[in-house]
C-alpha cells in the first residue's frame, strides 16, 4: 500500500466515512492514476479536467457516476494533499 493511499484511508476514517465510501473513493483515485500511469500527486489540474471529459465522452458515464469520481478525487486533492485548486472540474462537464 502506498503512503498516499494510507493517508487517504486515514483521512476518511477520521471523518467517519462508511466502508462503501472508502471503496468508492479509493476506486475513483485508482482509476485516475491508472488512466495516466502516474501517482495522482504528480498530475496537473488540466490533466484531471481532461480525465473527466474522458469519463463523459469516452466512457459515457452518467452525471451521478461522474460526481462519485469527482467526490473521491476532490477529497484526495483538497483534504489529503491540501491542494488549493479553484475548480477541479469545469461546471459544464456534467451538463
Amino acid at each position: 500500500m502506498t503512503s498516499l493511499r494510507q493517508q487517504m484511508i486515514d483521512a476518511m476514517q477520521q471523518r467517519g466515512f462508511s466502508p462503501r465510501t472508502h471503496q468508492s473513493y479509493l476506486a475513483a483515485v485508482r482509476a485516475l492514476a491508472t488512466y495516466f500511469h502516474k501517482p495522482p500527486d504528480q498530475l496537473q489540474q488540466a490533466q484531471i479536467q481532461d480525465y473527466f471529459v474522458y469519463l463523459v465522452k469516452e466512457r459515457h458515464l452518467s452525471a451521478a457516476s461522474c460526481r462519485l469520481y469527482l467526490n473521491g478525487i476532490r477529497f484526495l486533492y483538497l483534504q489529503v494533499l491540501e491542494f488549493r485548486v479553484s475548480n477541479i472540474v469545469p461546471p459544464y462537464i456534467f451538463g
